[in-house]
């Protein structure tokens, strides 16, 4: 297990970008469960972003269907890809896609990669036993389709947890991804560990309310603590390379600390990057600390893709 931190401070511009987020009043998407329904069925109502025009101009851009929702996949315009990224997205299971998911998307197409966005379907209209077959079932047919290209998993909070998830569901030796990157990962539905509320103050995005009113709802009828829930409560043995990435102003930090400790006594192949002066998910935002991040996260899929 290996631990790394960038302790550079934050630059003035996301300094002022975060008091925005406060001033703005960003956790209120996730104060209450009233208030976390009424904000996740408006934004359902507006759907998922589609990609950008940027996007589209950037990267070759197609859709199909798969068991009932939509799959985005970019791809480079010129260079073949070395690697293939399947990127399950945040929002608390609760969420749809947004625009800022898609600076991601062209970073990873410039590794050069494949970048695959399922748009699954949300909670509490779905279930996490509605969806995980489906998105293990799809990975699967990745990898069986193209097994000599390299599979990343990567997603960020909820879809991070669902990629470890995925990746315990797998297990299938003769066709593993070659890695699980996880982006500031909700790992334990439940939110149980103390220190989550002594970092709700610092945390201008989350709230722990309405954020375990969301586990719920995905997991019913099983507990948030179940592992597909929570994958702290799963096995780590046998899975491939894990990769995570975290700040400390995020209420999800305790899980990854948790997370270390599990890999630890299970012999896991896991590195943790910490970035202390960020908040949750700061790489799709349009920040320096962002860009940065996102150029770290493209190398690391052109070495899991041995270029």
């Amino acid at each position: 297990m290996r631990w790394d931190v960038d302790d550079r401070p934050a630059t003035a511009y996301t300094r002022a970008y975060i008091a925005a987020m406060w001033l703005n009043r960003d956790k209120q998407a996730f104060e209450g469960a009233r208030r976390t329904l009424a904000t996740a069925r408006k934004k359902q109502r507006a759907g998922d972003r589609a990609p950008t025009l940027l996007t589209r101009l950037a990267t070759r851009v197609t859709s199909s269907a798969a068991d009932g929702f939509t799959v985005w996949t970019a791809r480079p315009r010129r260079r073949p890809p070395v690697a293939r990224v399947i990127y399950l997205h945040g929002g608390g299971y609760v969420h749809p896609l947004t625009a800022d998911y898609w600076r991601l998307v062209r970073a990873l197409v410039a590794a050069p990669a494949e970048v695959i966005v399922p748009a699954y379907p949300l909670a509490p209209a779905a279930t996490v036993d509605d969806v995980l077959p489906r998105l293990v079932d799809l990975v699967a047919d990745a990898i069986r389709r193209d097994p000599g290209r390299a599979t990343i998993l990567m997603g960020d909070s909820a879809g991070g947890a669902l990629a470890l998830v995925v990746a315990q569901e797998l297990r299938d030796p003769s066709q593993p991804p070659a890695a699980v990157v996880a982006l500031c990962p909700w790992l334990d539905a439940t939110l149980g560990d103390e220190a989550v509320r002594d970092l709700e103050a610092a945390d201008p995005m989350l709230a722990e309310t309405g954020l375990r009113a969301a586990g719920r709802w995905w997991a019913r009828p099983r507990s948030p603590e179940d592992r597909r829930v929570s994958p702290l409560n799963g096995d780590l043995r046998g899975l491939p390379p894990l990769e995570v990435y975290v700040g400390d102003r995020d209420i999800l930090r305790p899980g990854v600390d948790a997370l270390a400790r599990l890999a630890d006594r299970e012999g896991a192949d896991l590195r943790v990057r910490e970035v202390p002066a960020m908040f949750h998910v700061w790489m799709t935002r349009a920040i320096p600390e962002g860009r940065r991040t996102r150029l770290e996260l493209a190398e690391l899929v052109r070495s899991y893709a041995g270029s």
